[in-house]
């Protein structure tokens, strides 16, 4: 079993997309960012590794990390256990930043307990996660206001509700990443408010996209709209309009406490594809 980083990004695409593609929606994250790696190459300009694990030079996994985060681990059936551990050896091997791992509920397990066992670092549970993919969107009764794309004099409005948004989410957005994210989604015509009488009530990102699917992600509601159905609405419509301009599937993550959401998504017509948790090594035992 050979455990490595492949430098070539072109490379990389040609061992693993058909591996991801096996189960598109629940590894919809890092196949996403291999897309966006491909086609703007400023996204992640801190960096990244692109891992691999091959045997007798047949690749049968992949994991990775971006910048400084937390190392994805793909979602690939008939995983051994001892694939994982060979890869956390190797990272801790290789000496690389490790501040956290996700994935696939059984993977990022035995993740854990070998990086524990390596480093003698403590892990604590960030999230955990539930993966959703909807083909169609299911008949509900209509919500008052329409779906309207977010224009350039919007910016202000995006950044502060995506800072409440990571408040909501235990994610720390900064000012200035709020900023440039609301810059990036606005330029890139990806973000659409649920829009009431002319007020903005709720906000929708298309992120990522792989080769047959798009994900939505930025899911936010500010208080004193909640409880009319403006995210239903909006999740709704937006997924409506990128199956009819030709994506096959649209996917997203969801936080496994959050009923509320499960259950709106649920009723759109998404369902469960897969399982995700989210840790963090930050405790020296």
């Amino acid at each position: 079993m050979d455990v490595k980083f492949e430098p070539s990004l072109e490379n990389y695409k040609d061992n693993v997309e058909s591996l991801l593609l096996e189960r598109e929606a629940s590894n919809n994250l890092m196949l996403g960012i291999l897309d966006r790696l491909t086609n703007d190459s400023d996204s992640y300009k801190k960096g990244f590794h692109l891992g691999l694990v091959e045997v007798d030079g047949e690749p049968i996994y992949a994991f990775m990390q971006t910048s400084t985060n937390n190392w994805i681990l793909a979602d690939i059936d008939y995983v051994h256990n001892n694939v994982i551990r060979k890869v956390a050896a190797f990272l801790c091997e290789s000496r690389v930043s490790v501040p956290g791992v996700l994935g696939p509920t059984k993977e990022a397990g035995t993740f854990r307990n070998e990086w524990e066992s390596l480093t003698q670092t403590q892990a604590t549970i960030k999230m955990r996660q539930l993966i959703y993919q909807l083909d169609q969107v299911n008949t509900f009764p209509e919500i008052e206001g329409q779906l309207r794309e977010a224009k350039p004099q919007d910016r202000p409005l995006v950044k502060n509700w995506l800072i409440q948004f990571g408040v909501a989410a235990s994610e720390n957005i900064s000012e200035d990443d709020a900023d440039q994210m609301a810059q990036s989604f606005i330029y890139n015509r990806t973000l659409y408010f649920w829009v009431v009488e002319g007020i903005p009530v709720s906000m929708v990102n298309r992120s990522r996209k792989t080769k047959n699917g798009a994900t939505l992600n930025a899911v936010f509601t500010p208080d004193e709209w909640k409880r009319n159905g403006y995210a239903t609405a909006a999740v709704a419509k937006l997924t409506e309009k990128l199956l009819e301009d030709g994506f096959q599937f649209c996917s997203l993550y969801t936080d496994l406490a959050n009923s509320t959401s499960n259950r709106i998504y649920k009723k759109i017509g998404y369902y469960e594809v897969g399982s995700s948790i989210v840790y963090n090594f930050n405790t020296r035992l």
